[in-house]
């Protein structure tokens, strides 16, 4: 067995629809390490919430965390992230 079939491949799903941002030049998407700081948490914190699912995000074909920047935003703004729901 060469080294390379012991890799499984991991299909990739139909990619999301990305929307036009609302601001002109404004970025669609944020990054971990973007909404870490808009919620004054580590970028590890943000990765569990993703990952229990208080945050909403999209994994990138490179298996990244996105988040939309409309909704980070909306987010920030309600409340402190003792106070995040399930977005789902």
């Amino acid at each position: 067995m060469s080294a390379q079939s012991k890799h499984l491949a991991v299909p990739v799903s139909d990619p999301v629809p990305i929307p036009a941002p609302t601001i002109p030049g404004e970025r669609a998407f944020l990054s971990r390490g973007e909404v870490a700081k808009l919620f004054g948490v580590s970028v590890s914190t943000v990765t569990r919430w993703a990952r229990t699912g208080l945050l909403k995000s999209v994994r990138t074909p490179g298996g990244h965390y996105r988040f939309r920047a409309d909704e980070m935003r909306r987010a920030a703004r309600a409340g402190s992230p003792d106070e995040l729901v399930r977005l789902d």
